[in-house]
């Protein structure tokens, strides 16, 4: 009777060992689902973020070339899921399999932040951007998801040089540089902005 009784408490205890494991929380459960995606580009400057478009009003004058701030602004939609125990994956729909990974994942008031792992994508090199802020929090990070809103941000940034050399060929750059010597840029003007940070901003909102 005692092994009898042994047992069943042995099976008792099992059982709310798993119901435990069962209540754990997974709190990147809620951001899994289908969203619109809207990507903006910003350059920094004196650690702010400018739109692509009227950091370059100058110098469209100078070249007669009309950018419009939309023209740097882009919409699709996209896939969250899940990865490893630890992570997330953001797919981009339509795209290359271009993906991003949000690690380092920490619960917050109404969601959570996180950061992007760095990645390369056609030839280009990106790293994650802290430039999400949420209240309590005394660090910024790479982005965070909102809860009641149903909203994911994340910033990324790679140098205006990485991302030249990816849309233009050699003769497209070859014509862009003679026309930039035309206007009065000079060669340390060139160094100056090739260094310059080129920021990504998505914005997700959940379907």
């Amino acid at each position: 009777m005692l092994a009898t009784m042994l047992l069943a408490f042995s099976a008792s205890f099992t059982a709310c060992s798993d119901d435990d494991d069962d209540d754990t929380v997974d709190i990147r459960e809620q951001a899994v689902g289908n969203y619109t995606l809207t990507t903006t580009l910003y350059v920094e400057e004196d650690g702010k973020l400018l739109p692509f478009a009227s950091e370059l009003a100058e110098l469209n004058e100078a070249l007669g070339i009309a950018l419009e701030e939309d023209a740097f602004k882009y919409t699709g939609t996209a896939t969250v899921s899940k990865s490893g125990s630890e992570k997330i994956l953001v797919s981009e729909d339509d795209t290359d399999g271009d993906q991003w990974t949000l690690s380092k994942i920490k619960e917050a008031a109404n969601g959570f932040i996180f950061d992007v792992d760095a990645t390369t994508f056609h030839e280009v090199s990106f790293a994650n951007y802290s430039a999400y802020h949420i209240e309590g929090e005394t660090t910024n990070y790479g982005g965070g998801y909102i809860s009641p809103n149903k909203k994911l941000e994340f910033y990324v940034y790679t140098t205006m040089e990485e991302m030249l050399d990816a849309v233009l060929d050699d003769e497209d750059q070859d014509n862009l540089i003679a026309l930039l010597i035309a206007a009065g840029y000079t060669e340390a003007d060139a160094e100056e902005d090739a260094k310059q940070k080129v920021v990504f901003e998505f914005t997700l909102t959940k379907k």
